[in-house]
């Protein structure tokens, strides 16, 4: 079944888990590979935390006050935040660095679909600009975009991407100014844009702001419900959409 979308986008803005790879790489994957390295990470700085030169300190010192004079209360602080999937901008942050180390070692390869994959090709050959927005960190996604597992193969696909928006730059997901944050960087109009997301907050959002907007369903994901269904257009293969 083929999803006809309007004649006007130009730029496909693409969600990262849930949406292009499983939900499962980051809650099963990334999230317990940053905290098996955490408390390695944080014996190796010296507490009370205070700014230095080092990358990881200065990533560190902007943690709240209380939780710096030592490393078990920063790490229980940081556990924390993980625990209850908190977008806080400082462990993104933080979380990047740890997984850059994972993947140039290629412990980490990024599990996209290949629907995804083969979409994403699909829409840069055809010059359609191909973008990302996600809650993780920029340079987060461009390492995962970096690192794609393509037939056991660790493949780098930053090439056919044109752009990437997180949180720090463009705001949170689930509002309406986030999206229309990003039409005015791209200099677009929102009926210019389609928007791919699993969570429908997001897809609401970015409907707010003008832009197009498709629900990713993959296997994993949050439940749709009935009235959301019904309400806003559902997508379970990329290569069904028509632009």
């Amino acid at each position: 079944m083929s999803i006809k979308i309007p004649s006007t986008i130009t730029t496909v803005l693409l969600d990262i888990e849930g949406t292009v790879c499983p939900i499962t790489f980051v809650k099963e994957g990334l999230f317990p590979y940053f905290l098996n390295k955490l408390p390695s990470v944080l014996a190796a700085e010296k507490f009370p935390l205070q700014a230095s030169n080092s990358t990881i300190s200065s990533i560190l010192v902007d943690f709240p006050e209380e939780t710096k004079n030592d490393a078990d209360t920063l790490e229980a602080h940081i556990k924390s935040l993980v625990k209850n999937d908190i977008k806080e901008k400082t462990l993104k942050s933080l979380q990047g660095l740890v997984w850059q180390g994972g993947y140039d070692s290629g412990e980490i390869k990024a599990p996209l679909y290949p629907d995804a994959i083969s979409s994403i090709k699909k829409w840069n050959s055809e010059g359609k600009d191909v973008l990302i927005y996600s809650s993780g960190s920029v340079k987060a996604q461009k390492l995962l975009f970096g690192h794609v597992d393509v037939n056991g193969v660790s493949t780098d696909m930053n090439g056919l991407l044109k752009g990437y928006f997180d949180i720090t730059t463009s705001g949170y997901k689930f509002e309406k100014e986030s999206y229309s944050n990003i039409l005015k960087d791209l200099n677009k109009e929102g009926k210019n844009v389609l928007f791919l997301s699993d969570n429908v907050k997001e897809v609401r959002a970015a409907m707010e702001a003008g832009m197009f907007s498709l629900v990713a369903v993959r296997d994993g994901n949050a439940e749709i419900s009935e009235h959301d269904k019904q309400d806003l257009q559902l997508v379970d293969d990329f290569t069904q959409i028509d632009i």
